[in-house]
């Protein structure tokens, strides 16, 4: 029987068959978590183990999602992510899998972190979703990683950053993405605060094309808060099952763009020391998203960021395409997004301003873009140049480059 959610990558960028979305109500209580992934389990956007035995093998080879997306089908018309950049923000990445044998993945992290045998869990499993040669949605992009951590894992001392941000923040790791050339960024980070700083790498991001995914959480409520897809231009991500239903775990809120598979993922369990069945959570939505889109951008590689984007919300599986809180536009379109040109359509980011209001607005990115935002050590990262009429920036030694008066703006008609 085929799924009633599966596309066709043959067609033509329309409709397929629509899936029945379950949006469900606010209220409704979160799937049961288990504790064995102890804390980073209970984060949102995190995977939830569930009870199975080990495998017999001891190489993962098939997921789910890979026939769900009709993966195979993909590869064999070249969409594998090659000459695509994906930075990865998790737990640290365990290369010498053999699932992740021959991938091209490099850690980018810039301090020294002991993790938990759950940080490992959730970041290599991250890592394979997106390049495992055997059943990663784009196994040719590159990958770069980007340590992050729990409140259980341990840290040196190294990510202290006396007099600036930490080495490992949610935005200094965004700018130090861009910096490396990454075009996607992926993360399933919560509570990641809504200082300056980060809504200014984050309208770094947006001015610069670069595309940030971020899943909406696993605590079947409105979580919008709590996550960076509340900022504008973040994909939120929300999980649906095969079935093509809502998970009734996954979270809820403004931010959410749409969703993707977020059921039975086989992964690599560090704490156990064994091959486990996991709910793949929103966690495994978002780098699926990422994944999908990195094809997207293959296909097409002069298309802007916001014309993908744009794609994305006008082809998702939401009847008409319309918006609601808990799938967003609805579940990733694959044929949609490798076979409808973006060139058709406007260079306007579809996320600048979500629903309720959201930030960083667009005068916001421009006033990034033009460099009249007021240099300040303490938000913006080195690489922003100042081009304002403030002459006591020109003084100041801790900021990156001034070039007063210089601004596109003083000579736009």
């Amino acid at each position: 029987m085929v799924n009633p959610n599966h596309v066709d990558l043959n067609h033509d960028g329309g409709v397929p068959r629509l899936p029945r979305v379950c949006v469900g109500w606010a209220g409704r209580a979160a799937r049961a978590l288990t504790t064995g992934l102890s804390a980073l389990a209970l984060a949102a956007g995190a995977l939830t183990l569930v009870p199975a035995p080990a495998r017999a093998d001891d190489v993962i080879t098939t997921q789910e999602y890979f026939s769900y997306y009709h993966l195979d089908t993909a590869r064999a018309k070249g969409y594998t992510g090659k000459g695509v950049t994906i930075a990865l923000f998790d737990g640290p990445v365990d290369t010498s899998v053999p699932e992740l044998k021959g991938a091209n993945v490099t850690d980018k992290s810039r301090c020294t972190i002991e993790p938990i045998p759950a940080s490992r869990t959730h970041g290599t499993a991250m890592a394979s979703f997106l390049v495992a040669h055997d059943y990663g949605v784009a196994p040719d992009a590159t990958l770069l990683t980007y340590q992050t951590s729990t409140d259980r894992d341990i840290s040196d001392g190294s990510c202290e950053n006396p007099g600036g941000k930490r080495h490992n923040s949610i935005s200094t790791l965004i700018d130090q993405a861009i910096d490396d050339g990454a075009q996607i960024i992926s993360l399933s980070e919560d509570s990641p605060g809504s200082s300056d700083s980060l809504k200014w790498a984050i309208a770094r991001a947006m001015s610069r094309g670069v595309i940030i995914v971020n899943s909406a959480g696993n605590t079947g409520a409105d979580n919008n808060s709590n996550q960076l897809s509340k900022w504008s231009g973040v994909v939120g991500v929300a999980a649906v099952m095969a079935d093509g239903q809502r998970a009734d775990y996954s979270s809820w809120g403004n931010g959410v763009t749409t969703a993707a598979f977020g059921g039975s993922v086989n992964q690599r369990d560090y704490d156990k020391g064994s091959i486990v069945t996991a709910s793949g959570g929103t966690s495994a939505a978002a780098a699926l998203t990422s994944g999908l889109l990195a094809l997207g951008r293959q296909k097409w590689p002069d298309a802007t960021a916001n014309q993908l984007l744009q794609v994305v919300t006008k082809t998702a599986l939401n009847p008409n395409h319309e918006w609601n809180p808990y799938t967003g536009y609805g579940a990733v379109d694959l044929g949609a997004l490798v076979n409808t040109d973006p060139s058709q359509y406007p260079d306007e980011n579809p996320l600048a301003q979500k629903e309720g209001g959201s930030s960083p607005t667009v005068q916001e990115v421009q006033d990034y873009v033009d460099g009249v935002v007021e240099p300040n050590p303490d938000t913006l990262s080195q690489s922003y140049v100042y081009r304002g009429l403030d002459e006591v920036a020109a003084s100041m030694d801790d900021i990156g480059a001034v070039h007063l008066g210089t601004s596109p703006r003083y000579h736009r008609k």
